[in-house]
């Protein structure tokens, strides 16, 4: 990707991650708070620990990593998004800090932190590898990285439908979104984590992984739980307008009837990763 256009992805995540702020927390049934819960079990932090949460967006799992270090350690959560970091940073408890920075650029001293998280983050930032090797500039030795992402694999048939007739109706009607390249989607995967924390020098890699589903009870409830899974669908959404979101729900309609007990089911799965630095 050429700097312009690295810099208009940039620019459109985050706007939309401030235009979603207020509804990030409660999306799903407060899937996302879940999600961090878990992430901060498997990383597993200690009392005294100094903490790095990347792309900390509303500061849920800041929160809870600053709760287990407790007074003696400390936690930095950044992120680009200023609406996220406002929200983040009501009720923070004093051993905890909130910056705007890029997760490629992060301006601290090498060998300052015991554990750095990445929360969800690390598919929607610029360059996901310069920041994992900024990561392991920063972590002391045997330091550890925590990593949650979105396993798009074991999506339900009705969600690969949802994003097969945005996809269309944008390509027919020209509606452009900046977008990441297709290979983030299969950072989650459980063949390509582990390899891309061991060759950064990561050791004793431990995974696992959260699976949550169910069906919505009508097309605009699982229409509006789409929505919100993600800057690409959202950002169409948003954009439609009255006569092509029509189109859209009709011709999702369609697609839905002919897969019967499957229509408007969804799955929503998570992998966990935490690995520690070699020497």
């Amino acid at each position: 990707m050429d700097l312009s256009g690295a810099e208009e992805l940039i620019e459109h995540l985050v706007e939309y991650y401030d235009r979603v702020a207020p509804k990030y927390d409660s999306w799903a049934s407060g899937l996302h708070g879940r999600v961090a819960a878990r992430l901060v079990e498997v990383a597993a932090p200690v009392r005294g620990e100094v903490v790095l949460d990347v792309g900390c967006g509303t500061g849920l799992v800041t929160h809870l990593l600053a709760h287990r270090v407790g007074v003696k350690g400390s936690v930095v959560g950044i992120d680009l998004s200023a609406r996220m970091l406002d929200l983040a940073r009501p009720g923070a408890r004093p051993n905890t800090t909130f910056m705007a920075m890029a997760a490629e650029h992060m301006v601290f001293r090498a060998h300052r932190f015991d554990l750095i998280t990445y929360g969800q983050s690390l598919p929607y930032l610029a360059d996901p590898l310069a920041s994992l090797e900024d990561a392991v500039r920063l972590l002391r030795p045997g330091g550890r990285v925590a990593v949650s992402l979105h396993r798009r694999s074991l999506q339900t048939e009705a969600q690969d439908l949802f994003y097969k007739v945005l996809g269309d109706l944008a390509v027919r009607h020209h509606l452009r979104v900046p977008d990441h390249s297709p290979e983030r989607s299969a950072f989650g995967e459980r063949e390509n984590l582990p390899r891309f924390l061991s060759e950064l020098g990561f050791e004793e890699i431990r995974l696992t992984e959260m699976v949550t589903g169910g069906r919505s009870r009508s097309p605009r409830e699982w229409t509006e739980l789409m929505a919100g899974s993600g800057p690409l669908p959202n950002t169409l959404m948003s954009i439609l307008g009255p006569r092509l979101r029509a189109e859209f729900e009709v011709t999702l309609a369609e697609g839905m009837a002919e897969l019967g007990d499957e229509a408007f089911r969804y799955h929503f799965a998570f992998i966990f990763a935490v690995g520690v630095l070699g020497s």
